[in-house]
């Protein structure tokens, strides 16, 4: 066989286990690390988000007394029982009528109702006063109680009243709107004096800004008996 022959069947051969060297080993281990750099390039970005979010959450904690405090501000405006929605639906109404926009309603505490000394428009404590009891003989009515010009005890007669308030609690609102003008916040004012009286003793602030809108602030009363 001639030697250039031989010489070129081994290189022949060299470059076959060469490129087979290169197809079997180099390559899978090329793409092996091109995998890697990619998980790594994948794990850096998601560390980098994880990092974003707990440096947000770190802010937020620095600002979580301010937090808790406005969510203890909205959940106040959100009634805990179905008792003030026919407020909500006086006071909605109110507003869809007149035009104005409404800023919040916020109900206060349920408390125990306090008779009302002076009694004002609208206000159930201004009902009239139910007829005393007629007269009875002191000698065939024994829970008749008289001193000795035959004057009944006056304790008698105010005990119903008691038995009312007993009976009934109160809630105070604070009603915030803005008006266009002047008229529009005096509709609104009027639209809910007009309807169900459930708002009494009102006391309204108007505010007129420099653009000629009007800030309204109400106050008011609403009284719940036991049942609701």
């Amino acid at each position: 066989m001639p030697k250039h022959l031989v010489t070129a069947i081994g290189l022949i051969v060299s470059l076959g286990v060469i490129a087979l060297g290169v197809f079997l080993v180099a390559m899978p281990l090329y793409f092996q690390a091109v995998a890697v750099d990619g998980q790594t390039a994948t794990v850096a970005s998601t560390n980098a988000l994880y990092q974003a979010q707990v440096d947000e959450l770190t802010a937020q904690q620095e600002n979580l007394d301010a937090i808790t405090a406005n969510v203890a501000g909205l959940r106040s405006q959100i009634p805990a029982t179905g008792q003030y929605d026919d407020v909500f639906e006086v006071v909605g109404n109110a507003a869809a009528e007149s035009g104005v926009a409404i800023t919040s309603v916020t109900a206060g505490e349920q408390v125990v109702y306090a008779t009302r000394t002076g009694a004002t428009e609208g206000d159930p404590a201004a009902a009239t006063a139910a007829p005393g009891p007629a007269a009875t003989d002191a000698g065939t009515d024994p829970n008749a109680a008289a001193d000795g010009n035959g004057t009944a005890d006056a304790n008698v007669a105010s005990a119903p009243d008691v038995a009312v308030a007993a009976g009934r609690q109160q809630v105070d609102f604070v009603i915030s709107a803005t008006a266009a003008d002047m008229a529009q916040a005096t509709a609104f004012v009027d639209a809910l004096r007009a309807g169900p009286r459930l708002l009494n003793s009102m006391a309204v602030t108007m505010t007129q800004s420099g653009e000629g809108t009007v800030d309204i602030q109400i106050t008011a009363l609403s009284y719940i008996d036991k049942e609701g």
